[in-house]
């Protein structure tokens, strides 16, 4: 019995770290997934979403660790200036015609009552995979 339960309780904790915020192959489900991070204040895994590729700044995980070291203390202040992110929904979604990449819209309700809505550019990697396009 106690093994049984072990491994069921074992089971939902990888369940649990494989999907960390969340994230459908949608633009829409990148976009939720960034919020559920900025919820969260997770800073890493905000930073999993974005689209990087190796380049003149570093590695991919030199450049992921960077941004998680830049953002972590301003997604802090954010959150705490606005007393949290308490929901949002989702205003558009707009695909670009060749299909790689797309630009979704939020509107964001904040804990201290002030609103305002997010654009969320996002983008096909080479496995097909969306992510957020922080690149101009």
């Amino acid at each position: 019995m106690k093994k049984t339960m072990f491994g069921l309780i074992a089971m939902f904790a990888i369940m649990y770290a494989f999907v960390g915020c969340g994230s459908a192959n949608t633009p829409t489900g990148v976009a939720e997934a960034t919020l559920k991070c900025i919820q969260k204040g997770d800073t890493k895994g905000y930073v999993d979403l974005i689209y990087l590729k190796d380049n003149e700044s570093g590695t991919v995980a030199e450049q992921k660790e960077q941004l998680v070291a830049l953002l972590s203390s301003k997604m802090t202040k954010t959150i705490e200036m606005k007393q949290g992110l308490k929901s949002w929904e989702f205003v558009s979604e707009e695909i670009s015609e060749e299909g790689d990449r797309a630009k979704v819209v939020a509107k964001l309700f904040w804990g201290d009552g002030s609103e305002d809505e997010q654009s969320f550019d996002t983008i096909k990697d080479e496995n097909g995979k969306w992510m957020l396009n922080v690149s101009k």
